[in-house]
């Protein structure tokens, strides 16, 4: 007996197939594991589009081996499918994973953007402990840049990066928010040790290149002291920068 609904079954099964062939199509070359998570899906859905085809034309002539092959393909079809699902799944989390930690990273040094630092600021301001943040302007980038290139300018800001990030090491968060300006989040520590860690940052950048006018300038605030959003603390912390560049240049 001829059953319309088996037949609509199949249709939406094959059309569903054919959209996953189709993007599986587009997406090869971009994403391997993404297409062999296709082809696993794909497998699957073919076993069952087998099976519903087999179903509806079991409706109309009934022989054994079409009912075998319907039982066969749901069974082997459904398993094969729900393993792509969960593959599928995983790489979906997996991308959102990289796609987040991309959103939040500077490309140029690897270290957080300010998407990132503003997030890292979020939960760590929740606490309600105090906190250093902490702004570095490098002295001299476009003096390198102008006199050097572009290329040396970048690996003056990258060796600059690293000697930041190596010094403040697990104590804190670094992130670069402009060309050759970072921002860090400190834990609370006592102003002399803040100190010594800040002239340790400067002898180590300044050291890069072997030109008095080359250096890094620094200032901090202190959360809840000096504010209790970022950009309030980075106002305070950016005034006592630009007072220590100041000093540097009266100095020079």
């Amino acid at each position: 007996m001829f059953e319309f609904r088996k037949l609509l079954i199949f249709l939406a099964v094959a059309i569903l197939l054919f959209y996953m062939i189709k993007l599986l199509y587009f997406t090869n070359k971009k994403w391997p594991l993404k297409s062999y998570t296709f082809l696993i899906l794909i497998g699957g859905l073919a076993l069952l589009t087998v099976a519903t085809f087999a179903d509806f034309i079991g409706s109309i002539f009934d022989y054994e081996f079409i009912s075998n092959i319907r039982k066969a393909g749901f069974t082997l079809g459904g398993i094969i499918y729900i393993i792509g699902v969960i593959l599928w799944s995983n790489f979906t989390k997996t991308m959102m994973n990289k796609l987040e930690k991309s959103a939040m990273t500077d490309h140029m040094t690897g270290i957080l953007n300010r998407n990132g630092i503003e997030k890292i600021y979020d939960s760590v301001a929740r606490e309600k402990n105090p906190f250093f943040v902490i702004v570095c302007d490098l002295d001299g980038t476009k003096m390198v840049n102008d006199t050097y290139g572009h290329i040396e300018g970048d690996y003056y800001i990258d060796e600059s990066t690293k000697i930041i990030a190596n010094v403040v090491g697990l104590r804190g968060h670094v992130s670069r928010i402009g060309g050759d300006e970072f921002v860090i989040l400190l834990s609370y520590t006592t102003i002399d040790a803040l100190n010594d860690m800040i002239k340790n940052i400067k002898k180590k950048v300044s050291d890069i290149y072997s030109n008095k006018n080359l250096g890094i300038s620094v200032g901090y605030s202190i959360f809840p002291r000096d504010g209790k959003y970022l950009t309030d603390l980075i106002k305070v912390a950016d005034k006592n920068m630009y007072e220590d560049k100041k000093s540097l240049i009266d100095v020079k």
